[in-house]
């Protein structure tokens, strides 16, 4: 065994405390989601993590920051999902100024991606995102498990951003919103 190797019950215990340390913070359907970006953290810092006088200190900071950032991440997909109902509701015709016009610009465009997904989709993430349905509620009103309505969520957020950018190039800042974006000539037939 070399000398940094970790024995299975030192990482067995180091990972039921991370996951425990997420749980606390998060959604429970999200701990995989940010126990995952913790770990891939740890390992693309690794020369760092060794450097450490506080290896734990070292660790804990970046739980801390890969909790932040999905919590910075949510709320960036929240304002953009509220910005697609305000779109739906509208006539088509809005004007939007000041910082916030590749949001609202882009937010008119997802629309008619939205409406295009499966209805199962659809469904799913028009009560989860845009009504901001609890997902206990949404899960009893589609006559799904909660597991079986986050599984739906999660594949109808993946269709979604995968239609969009096969659609438009997007420009992000550093906390994952849409700063920019540009629409790829003849990829969507959707007119943004």
């Amino acid at each position: 065994m070399e000398p940094n190797a970790i024995s299975a019950t030192t990482w067995q215990s180091f990972e039921k405390q991370l996951r425990t340390y997420v749980r606390s913070r998060v959604d429970s359907q999200y701990v995989d989601d940010v126990v995952g970006n913790i770990l891939l953290r740890l390992v693309q810092h690794s020369d760092a993590l060794k450097e450490a006088k506080k290896p734990a200190a070292f660790v804990q900071r970046a739980a801390i920051n890969a909790v932040t950032d999905h919590y910075r991440r949510r709320a960036t997909e929240r304002r953009t999902m509220a910005e697609v109902e305000a779109a739906a509701s509208d006539t088509g015709k809005r004007e939007v100024s000041g910082e916030d016009d590749a949001v609202s610009s882009l937010a008119l465009c997802l629309v008619p991606f939205i409406n295009g997904l499966p209805t199962r989709y659809r469904e799913a993430l028009t009560l989860t995102e845009i009504k901001q349905m609890g997902q206990r509620q949404a899960a009893e009103r589609l006559g799904l498990s909660t597991s079986g309505l986050k599984s739906r969520v999660h594949r109808g957020r993946e269709m979604l951003k995968h239609a969009l950018t096969r659609c438009c190039a997007l420009e992000l800042d550093r906390r994952g919103g849409v700063t920019s974006f540009e629409q790829r000539t003849n990829e969507c037939g959707k007119e943004c």
